[in-house]
């Protein structure tokens, strides 16, 4: 009777109830869309989710052949870092070449992926190829994160008097040096030669400690350049029986792991600041610096500079432990090694990224002594049989 008497309150029932279930699909849909535009956005901002198994692909790329130091300390140093991170054996990726120019050009691609789960082990001649701009160089090792480095200092031997007196200023005459090419691992010598004004000329060919010890004792060249490792002391040794004395470190550290009774000659800025006290250049000592700390160095262990805080934490840590590991300290001590992580490590790294005006200062000074070099480049003499043995 009522619905009778009032039609509208029927029609108005109808139509509020036929109203509210389309708001209630309205917002439904609404809210479901919104969840939907709100995931994409999480996928593009923060990618997909991690793992467990994300860990399990990490590779070791290696910035050199299984015979380099790299290579024999991968095979070391990769399975006490997997312990350390409690994830399975690195995939290692060995790579060609002794200077570590393709491994890190490798490494450099990989870290375009976004997939990528890579780190890299590399020598620091990859770093002084790009600091004397060489062509093959496609990286920029400023970017990379070290968490271990291993340091190894180089000893300059020879009969050259370090003091540059008036007969030799008169008598114009050149230092010969044994490289294995000019701008190779000996350019550190060559570049304190130079600051000392004693006018150093590289004789190429020579790439190991033995060749460079047969040129020295052949009369072909006046210095050589030595690894302080396990051997040098017997070098040294029959090197002094022949008149030939150490004449300066390239290290900036004056301390060594070498071993105790061996009496080791003095850092190469000591000796600049006694022999070019007033007349030393601007840049060019740091420059020697960064070379030096470039051609010590025989492996680092580096991360790509976007990698995670978290993971980066986690890494530093297992290196950590790893550089305080009994077996590691004994076969770096006996190889004259000095490992070191944490915040020694991106102290002794930074030392190979010099300023700018720096690095500008060591190209000019190559573009000057690279073809005064090349034109005036001592003519190739055979060693002794004795000596070539």
């Amino acid at each position: 009777m009522s619905d009778l008497l009032h039609p509208t309150s029927a029609i108005r029932q109808h139509q509020g109830a036929s109203l509210s279930r389309r708001l209630f699909l309205g917002g439904a849909l609404g809210c479901l869309s919104t969840a939907g535009i709100a995931h994409a956005a999480d996928d593009i901002l923060v990618g997909p989710i991690a793992t467990p198994t994300s860990e399990q692909t990490t590779k070791l790329i290696v910035a050199g052949s299984a015979e380099t130091p790299c290579g024999t300390w991968a095979s070391r140093l990769a399975p006490d870092m997997a312990e350390e991170l409690g994830q399975p054996p690195f995939e290692l990726a060995y790579t060609t070449g002794w200077d570590g120019v393709t491994g890190a050009n490798l490494f450099d691609a990989q870290e375009q992926l976004s997939s990528a789960s890579s780190t890299l082990l590399v020598p620091g001649t990859a770093l002084l190829a790009a600091m004397t701009g060489d062509s093959r160089v496609h990286y920029a090792y400023q970017r990379w994160l070290p968490v271990l480095t291993m340091f190894q200092p180089s000893l300059v031997v020879g009969h050259v008097n370090l003091h540059r007196s008036i007969g030799a200023i008169l008598g114009n005459r050149t230092t010969r040096v044994a490289v294995s090419t000019p701008t190779g691992p000996e350019l550190p010598t060559l570049l304190a030669f130079d600051l000392l004004a004693l006018r150093p000329l590289p004789v190429s060919g020579y790439a190991t400690p033995d060749a460079a010890m047969a040129a020295l004792t052949g009369g072909l060249v006046d210095a050589i350049q030595l690894p302080v490792d396990a051997a040098l002391k017997d070098r040294l040794n029959m090197l002094g029986a022949k008149g030939f004395i150490p004449l300066f470190l390239n290290s900036t550290a004056p301390q060594t792991p070498a071993q105790a009774d061996m009496a080791l000659p003095p850092i190469f800025p000591s000796i600049l600041l006694r022999e070019r006290r007033t007349s030393t250049p601007a840049f060019l000592p740091l420059a020697w610096q960064a070379l030096a700390a470039a051609t010590s160095l025989k492996a680092a262990l580096v991360l790509p500079l976007l990698t995670p805080p978290a993971k980066v934490a986690r890494w530093r840590h297992a290196a950590d432990n790893c550089a305080t590991k009994l077996g590691i300290q004994q076969i770096a001590l006996a190889n004259g090694l000095t490992v070191l992580s944490g915040a020694k490590c991106i102290t002794a790294y930074s030392m190979t990224m010099p300023d700018v005006n720096v690095g500008m200062a060591l190209r000019r000074w190559l573009a000057l002594n690279l073809p005064r070099w090349k034109s005036t480049t001592p003519p190739v003499r055979a060693l002794p049989p004795a000596l070539a043995q």
